[in-house]
This record gives C-alpha cells, structure tokens and sequence, in this order.
C-alpha cells in the first residue's frame, strides 16, 4: 500500500483530502437538486465538475475525490441512459479527476519552487442509501430485505467500473452500517481489486455508526482486510472527530482518513441544511491540527467545506505561509 504511506511521507506526516464538493459545484452556478446531487454535473456540467478539482488542488489538496459518489448505475438507467452510457459516465469521473491533478502538477511543475504534491485521485462510491436518496444513509437503517449478498450485488459493477478507470485510491464514503462494510470487504476480496481502497463511515453521536453500531465491531472486519489501506469516518460532525479518532487508534493501525462536514445539518428528508451546533470559537484548520496531533493520517472537509476551508486546514498542517 506504498502510494498512501508515501503521500502521507511528501505532506510532512498528515495529507490533506479536498473539501464539499457539491458544495463548490453550487458556488459556481450548478444546480444539484437532483436525485442524482452531485454527479448530475457529469452529465450537464463536466467542465465545472473539472474546475472544482482545480479549486482544490490550488488549496493544496493532496487528495482530490472523484464526483461519483451518488454516481450509480442504477440512478443513471432511471434517467434513461443506457447500461454503456451509465458505465462511460462513471468513468468519466475519474478521467476529469485525473485530468485536473495531471495538468495542475504539469503547471506547478513549471514554477520555480514548487509547494504542492502530485496529487492522488480517489473514486468515490457512496452508500446504498446514498442511492436511495430517502435519508437512510443518515440512518444505516435499509429495510428486512437487505441482506450482504444484495449489497454486494448493488456495488459490484460500479465498483469494477470505477477500479479499471485508473484512479489511486477507491474511496468508500460515509458507510452507515456494519452489514455494508462486510458486503464491501468482501466485494473487495471477490473482484480482486488491486487499487488500495478506504472505507469511511458515518457517525451522529460521535460513539456509534450512523445505525448505532459500534465502530469496534466495524474496525475488526476492516482490520482483516489488506486490500483496506485505510479506515476513518466523513460527513459527521466536527466536534466529533478528535474523540473518534482516539477510538480508532485503539482498534487499528491501520491509517485514519478524517473529513467531516462543516457541523451544519442535513435534513435528508427536507433536503435542506440546518444551521450548526456550531464549532464556537475554534476554527475549522485549528481542529485539523489537534486531529493530526491525536493520530489522524489524512484530513480534510465533507459537506459546507470549501477551498477556503481546505487552504486554510494545508497551511497548518504543513506549517506553510505561503499560497
């Protein structure tokens, strides 16, 4: 799993992942409000979906997130696409990824004392639930007839898909449940997948998942797994993370990925944010720097992050003035 060690090497200790992407698509004028959030863009706006990579990298990302998180082939067949259309659009998330870290280091290269990495490119795959679309992915809770070999069967393709386009990294986003992190190990194992991947869950109390398991339970199915580089959470609340990464520490070695959301709150039935149980007086970069020091190997923003956000959690994590 050397590309993540040395990623982690080339920032000083502690790399920084980029921030909300849905988030910046809107700053620029895309509208997301589609079952399809985000990877909607793909579709109508690739060019903005490129640009918000750029946004990032400039901020000093050290990892830039592919927009397919609610990237399925399922939602894409719902909009009428075809299977060969469906697949081709997934891919095209990692190839405007890779093609934005590509030029962005070609120019950076081009400057007399470059202060940016080559960036890494992970492939984003959202939960089940983030598919549903219901707001179960806040939840954990999909229903009776949800078994790990429907899970399985619900990621297979995409996952294929996304790991033959040539990303570093497969990113598993904001996993809410115990069953689906087995489904993922063991879809990991079956397809044989060679590119190192994270699994990342969600928590609402900063103790258990989403669905009120506990991350002990969690952690020994990842632990188990050497295609599993890396373990952490995203999309939970900041004020959270310094006591989850001390959790973490004591159930893995493996390296921990945090990325949470700004602390405000998405009403996944409403669609609409609630404002936050705010972080008072500590700013966001200010956290990041007590994560880094709790044992967090990979930091950056979920939802309401921006690159602002991001520039500032590179600078302290790098002890950099400048950019």
């Amino acid at each position: 799993m050397g590309v993540v060690e040395d990623i982690v090497a080339k920032a000083g200790g502690c790399a920084v992942i980029d921030g909300g992407f849905a988030t910046q698509l809107e700053a620029l004028g895309a509208d997301i409000n589609d079952p399809l959030w985000s990877a909607a863009c793909l579709i109508s706006k690739p060019h903005l979906v490129k640009e918000v990579h750029m946004q990032y990298l400039e901020a000093g990302a050290d990892v830039i997130i592919s927009s397919s998180y609610q990237a399925t082939i399922p939602g894409f067949l719902a909009r009428g696409m075809t299977l060969g259309e469906a697949e081709d659009l997934l891919r095209t998330s990692v190839k405007l990824a890779l093609e934005a870290r590509d030029e962005f280091w070609k120019s950076t290269l081009r400057k007399s004392k470059p202060i940016y990495n080559r960036a890494l490119v992970a492939a984003s795959i959202g939960s089940y639930g983030a598919y549903l679309a219901d707001g179960s992915e806040y939840s954990g809770s999909y229903g009776a007839d949800i078994t790990i070999e429907k899970l399985k069967d619900f990621h297979r393709r995409r996952l294929q898909v996304l790991a033959g386009a040539g990303p570093d990294l497969i990113a598993f986003e904001a996993i809410p449940n115990k069953m689906e992190a087995q489904a993922l190990v063991e879809l990991l194992e079956e397809e044989n997948i060679q590119v190192p991947s994270w699994i990342c869950f969600s928590s609402v109390d900063g103790k258990h998942l989403c669905s009120g398991e506990s991350f002990a339970d969690c952690l020994q199915i990842l632990n188990a797994s050497e295609k599993v580089a890396i373990v952490g959470v995203n999309c939970t609340p900041p004020q959270f993370i310094e006591g989850i990464i001390c959790e973490l520490r004591k159930q893995t070695k493996k390296a921990i990925a945090v990325y949470p959301n700004s602390g405000e709150v998405w009403d996944g039935r409403a669609k609409r944010w609630l404002s936050a149980e705010c972080l008072g007086h500590k700013s966001f970069d200010a956290l990041a720097k007590r994560w880094q020091e709790a044992g967090a190997t990979l930091i950056g923003g979920c939802c309401r992050t921006t690159p602002s956000t991001i520039r500032a959690v590179s600078k302290i994590l790098k002890g950099r003035t400048g950019h």
